[in-house]
């Protein structure tokens, strides 16, 4: 039953064909490919997948003829490749059209394609004409099947690439890199593909396939600017090289880092040594590294031996600044805080320095030392030199 149902249908499907050829008005007298004439009998031109090939189509018709058209149907291409708009055919004049035809790249190393031109209107079809071309790949040449990759990322964060690579060649690929660049950002990541087949092997999914899947991450630099950048993905190996293009926003990351200083101003003497605080706050999700920049006005001593600190997220630490001064004055300093290269804050700070203070003392206390010193070395030496020398007594001699 089923057998008869398609021999009927087959039957009916010659009949439609040979019913539309003995109502066919005109004929395409020459269609030339690649500037081939293709239309003699076992005439054929190689075409390459991938390429668009240009076309030239001759036809006219034995009848006038409203809103004609003229479609290119290409097999492996999924349809319909090339038409024209729709115009007026005049009865026995020659009508030349010309289009390019993209030859698919999803073709075996060797097929053969079939090129059909139709020149129809809404009566029916006037003419057409069927051509083989031979169809191949290209020696070397590799397809990004795919990239996938988020639209908008976060500036410090690491954006995943989705890629996936085919070999469109003829002959197997070597050896395959792809680099994903963004070059305002002065960003590179790069990942090994491996060998790719020319033909695909059923099964095997991880071995001389001709198609492969990585997942590459790239970094964003934390101190990016907001803005849309161009991202280049270039598949290469030592015989080809292939680019796409995408483009993404890089969102201004929000502040995880809280500056507080409870104290800015202090008031000391002269060669007194005060201590100034801050107190750095991580409420990001990952570990945070700071780094101190001390500046100060001249005259006024600061130091700090924190100039590096690291805070574990969710909690704080504190750098301590010791400042000193010899002289009494008004001073400023001011530490330059640092994140991811980033700065974060400048905190400012002032120290009013009055007063002799301990220094100024220490001098009138040296000097009333020195003269205390001095008196009492000038009265031993007056006392020496006034003291009469003691005279010897004279014995005489003595006879027993």
């Amino acid at each position: 039953m089923k057998q008869g149902i398609f021999y009927l249908v087959t039957v009916l499907a010659f009949a439609v064909l040979l019913l539309g050829f003995a109502s066919a008005a005109g004929s395409i007298t020459t269609v030339e490919v690649n500037g081939v004439d293709v239309t003699a009998s076992g005439a054929t031109t190689a075409v390459f997948a991938g390429e668009t090939v240009p076309m030239k189509v001759i036809f006219s018709s034995t009848t006038d003829a409203d809103d004609v058209i003229v479609n290119v149907w290409l097999t492996g291409a999924g349809g319909k490749v090339a038409s024209t708009e729709r115009f007026v055919v005049l009865a026995n004049r020659p009508y030349t059209r010309f289009f390019s035809v993209p030859v698919p790249f999803n073709i075996d190393p060797n097929d053969t394609l079939t090129l059909e031109v139709t020149v129809e209107n809404r009566d029916g079809i006037l003419a057409q004409k069927a051509v083989p071309l031979s169809a191949q790949r290209a020696s070397y040449i590799t397809e990004l099947l795919d990239v996938n990759m988020a639209s908008t990322v976060k500036a410090g964060s690491t954006m995943p690439v989705d890629i996936v690579l085919k070999n469109r060649g003829y002959h197997d690929s070597q050896d395959q890199f792809v680099k994903v660049t963004i070059p305002a950002l002065g960003v590179t990541s790069k990942a090994y593909f491996g060998d790719l087949s020319s033909v695909d092997q059923p099964g095997d999914y991880t071995l001389n396939n001709d198609a492969a899947e990585r997942r590459m991450y790239v970094a964003i630099p934390a101190n990016a600017p907001a803005g849309v950048y161009d991202v280049e993905i270039e598949a290469y190996n030592a015989d080809s090289s292939t680019v796409a293009n995408k483009k993404i926003a890089v969102a201004v990351a929000t502040s995880d880092n809280t500056i507080v200083s409870a104290i800015s101003t202090k008031t000391f003497a002269p060669g007194e040594k005060v201590s100034y605080t801050t107190t750095l706050v991580n409420s990001g999700d990952k570990i945070a590294l700071y780094e101190v920049v001390l500046s100060s006005s001249s005259g006024l001593t600061v130091s700090t031996d924190s100039p590096v600190v690291a805070v574990p997220a969710g909690n704080s630490n504190s750098v301590k600044y010791d400042v000193s001064a010899a002289k009494a004055g008004t001073y400023t300093f001011t530490a330059n805080i640092y994140s991811s290269g980033n700065l974060v804050k400048t905190e400012t700070f002032t120290a009013n320095v009055q007063g002799s203070g301990i220094a100024g003392n220490a001098t009138v206390l040296l000097t009333v030392v020195l003269a205390i010193i001095f008196v009492v070395l000038l009265v031993v030496l007056i006392v020496l030199l006034t003291r009469k020398p003691e005279k010897k007594e004279d014995f005489g001699e003595s006879y027993y």
